[in-house]
């Protein structure tokens, strides 16, 4: 009974996801199911790592502290 419970939490938490963001939820609940190869855990660490690169080469401009805090 409690699986079910949790099952149809996730579909709602799914089902409420903005579309951006859909793909990577799925892509981390297959992680989660042992699929370990779909999902990129440190795909977050690189990406704000290009992104500091890229402020400091002045490519993009700095984000505010409530637009970086809204992302996490």
């Amino acid at each position: 009974m409690k699986a079910m419970a949790l099952k149809e939490k996730a579909v709602d938490m799914l089902g409420n996801l903005p579309a951006n963001k859909l793909k990577a939820a799925i892509d981390y609940l297959k992680y989660l199911q042992g699929d370990y190869d779909i999902y990129d855990v440190n795909e977050n660490i690189k990406k704000a790592v290009r992104e500091v690169k890229a402020i400091k080469e002045g490519k993009i401009k700095a984000k505010t502290l409530k637009e970086f805090l809204g992302e996490l």
